[in-house]
């Protein structure tokens, strides 16, 4: 760009920190003060630009075949038959937009008016809201205090552009972490897979996310930790998509109940896979569910185990799977939490040995055990409990015992104890902010690190109201 005398003089002032003015007082005392700069300052002033050309030039190397790096902006030529959808999807990866549709409004706005005529072939388009720098990629770490504080995400809360408000409010009710899922027990996944086993079995049909480690970014972007939910061997798709895998009955059939067989080592090495591909893109914890047997419907199911001579065969089984995964994560430097029957917090032999989940084996080989002691599931009478939905302190107490069980058995050093509450009504009578509030302050008063509140109908307006408010979420 070439300047004019009267322009470099203007240039020159405003870097001298000079108030530009017309009036010829300001004109002359302009020209002493200009005259005591080098000639080669003035030349380095007039070839600078006035708008740096380093931020967003990375996306240089990101760029889509119409796409191009021109005076420091990102531009996409038009080519027959794109639509302002189909443009927003070939950015969206570089921007600080999460959702495509939203991205493409905004594309239309910055382009006025030439935009009003429509997506015309051979128009240029600067695409807004690119990021100045690349993304940050990888997962951000326990906090330092080892607390963690957080609720469930289903995969379609975070398919859209109503996403990062939800993150914004996670955050600004001082929460540090969503648990977000992976896959679920029906055995769809949230994201387009590319474990093989998946992409053959049906499992990725039309996920509700289009990228875990976008997702994953958005929620780093405000302070938020995601843990990457896996369903293990509750799995109702797969069981039926690969019946050798699926829990057998006493006559050698497949046992029609949605559950993989928790010995199958094709079924431990699927949970790996997407435990992997959730760490690749950038989870900082894996949070593994279903990992056990299953205890409803068991009439002439054969799982493969003399418990008659050894009672603690399932406990076996779960606990080297466990290990196993553990080994996997702790080599990345990414934590590993297993969600647990809320039963078994209270320590009762026979509940251990049917489910296979023994908490002080468990903690051996975990960052977190997450008891899922919600009130509204505990039979009526459990602990004296005539309605044990109205009673919040069943977390706190599930907490204890666990603590105490674990300690008994001279585990040191192991998993913490971050109990699931609940976050919805249910069979409860007395639910509400105050409720769930009891639930935290019970836990947290028996040494549970953290919580994690459970609502898979994502409606958490009374979760909101039970936690106050601390401010926005960090800045970016």
């Amino acid at each position: 760009m070439v300047f004019g005398s009267r322009s470099v003089a203007l240039v020159l002032a405003m870097a001298l920190g000079l108030t530009v003015t017309a009036s010829a007082d300001a004109r002359h005392r302009s020209h002493h003060r200009l005259k005591r700069v080098s000639l080669t300052e003035a030349a380095t002033l007039e070839a600078t630009p006035p708008t740096p050309v380093k931020a967003k030039s990375w996306a240089r190397h990101h760029l889509p075949p119409q796409g191009s790096f021109e005076g420091g902006q990102v531009v996409h030529t038009v080519k027959s038959g794109e639509s302002w959808q189909s443009i927003a999807e070939q950015y969206l990866d570089l921007t600080s937009v999460y959702a495509a549709d939203d991205l493409a409004k905004a594309i239309v706005k910055e382009n006025m008016p030439e935009s009003r005529k429509g997506a015309a072939v051979g128009l240029k388009l600067t695409i807004p809201h690119v990021l100045d720098a690349a993304p940050k990629h990888g997962p951000m770490g326990m906090p330092a205090d080892g607390v963690v504080k957080g609720l469930y995400v289903r995969g379609a809360t975070a398919s859209g552009h109503g996403y990062t408000g939800f993150l914004d409010r996670v955050a600004s009710h001082g929460m540090n972490a969503i648990v977000l899922d992976v896959k679920d027990y029906d055995g769809l996944l949230t994201h387009p897979s590319k474990v093989p086993l998946a992409m053959e079995s049906g499992a990725v049909h039309k996920p509700p996310i289009r990228s875990y480690a976008r997702a994953v970014r958005f929620a780093h972007d405000r302070g938020l930790r995601v843990i990457a939910r896996v369903s293990c061997f509750n799995d109702s798709l797969m069981a039926k998509a690969h019946p050798g895998m699926a829990i057998r009955g006493v006559s050698g059939h497949v046992y029609h109940n949605g559950w993989l067989d928790p010995k199958s080592e094709r079924a431990q090495e699927y949970v790996v896979d997407l435990a992997k591909e959730a760490m690749d893109a950038g989870a900082d914890e894996v949070q593994l569910d279903y990992v056990r047997f299953p205890v409803l419907g068991m009439k002439n199911i054969d799982f493969g185990l003399d418990t008659v001579a050894n009672p603690n065969a399932k406990v076996e089984v779960i606990t080297a799977f466990v290990e196993h995964v553990h080994r996997i994560t702790k080599a990345r430097g990414v934590s590993l939490s297993l969600d647990v029957f809320g039963v078994i917090a209270f320590g009762k032999e026979a509940d251990i040995h049917n489910l296979g989940q023994d908490p002080s084996e468990l903690a051996k080989h975990a960052e977190a055990l997450s008891p899922m002691v919600y009130p509204s599931h505990f039979d009526p009478g459990f602990m004296n409990f005539e309605a044990p939905a109205d009673h919040p302190e069943l977390v706190g107490l599930g907490v204890k015992h666990m603590n105490a069980e674990i300690a008994e058995h001279g585990v040191k050093g192991g998993a913490k104890i971050r109990p699931w509450a609940s976050a919805m009504r249910h069979t409860a009578t007395n639910y509400g902010a105050g409720y769930i509030q009891q639930e935290i302050r019970t836990s947290d008063r028996e040494g549970g690190a953290g919580w994690l509140l459970w609502n898979p109908g994502q409606v958490y307006e009374v979760a909101w109201g039970a936690l106050p408010k601390v401010g926005p979420h960090p800045a970016k």
